[in-house]
């Protein structure tokens, strides 16, 4: 092949890249957040029969906050616990512990916690990456085809110029596959493991004057109860 037709090779591979760019940016929706009565009804929909949401990707966020007797027993229950349902740890302090827990096993290991002392605050997130998912699956095996392209034009390239001309683009073009390769595997891990944040402290506990309010608030309460 001459030096022109592989230049225009090249030049064509380009354009489709660019293409396939503007195309990929044009697809990428922002994620909704779903409420929870959505989490539910998607939640429900699972359960019965093969359905359009069967193949949605939804990657879900919990955050609890309780308050507990023992702050060290409570963190070694969660720790505990978080390995019995295959999880594992991303992040801890000496009062919180953010993990990922099997969607699977989300709402058991978060009824568990519930028990481990008063919750105040709780709140449950679902986003659906399925587009953007979609999108990136699509970017990829487009860049897979045109590093073979790529592959096939080097193996008839003459000259020195068109091979590092070549070479150039074919490492760009792995970098991005690269990059592509670790967005897909980290929204299939997101979405196979929920993120769940708990936050525990230590239930204050009066002093002797809050002993003292506390104990005229109950004979007054049980004054009231006898009349």
């Amino acid at each position: 092949m001459t030096r022109p037709a592989i230049i225009i090779g090249v030049s064509l591979i380009l354009l489709f890249i660019l293409s396939s760019c503007a195309g990929g940016a044009q697809a990428v929706n922002s994620a909704p957040e779903m409420s929870d009565e959505s989490l539910r009804r998607t939640s429900r929909e699972r359960g019965g029969g093969e359905s359009e949401n069967d193949s949605r990707m939804i990657t879900y966020t919990v955050n609890m906050q309780i308050s507990v007797n023992n702050v060290d027993e409570t963190r070694k229950i969660l720790t505990e616990q978080i390995e019995n349902f295959d999880g594992f740890i991303t992040r801890e302090s000496d009062n919180q512990i953010t993990s990922r827990i099997p969607v699977e096993y989300m709402d058991e290991f978060l009824n568990i916690t519930r028990t481990l002392g008063k919750v105040e605050s709780e709140s449950k997130t679902g986003v659906d990456i399925t587009d953007q998912y979609r999108d990136n699956v699509i970017r990829l095996e487009n860049l897979r085809n045109i590093r073979s392209r790529y592959l096939e034009i080097l193996k008839i390239a003459e000259t020195v110029s068109d091979i590092l001309t070549i070479e150039k683009e074919l490492e760009r073009v792995n970098t991005e596959i690269e990059i592509m390769e670790g967005r897909i595997q980290y929204a299939q891990m997101s979405v196979a493991y929920s993120n769940i944040t708990v936050r525990f402290n230590e239930k204050v506990k009066p002093g002797p004057v809050g002993w003292i309010f506390y104990g005229l608030y109950v004979g007054l309460k049980w004054l009231f109860v006898l009349n």
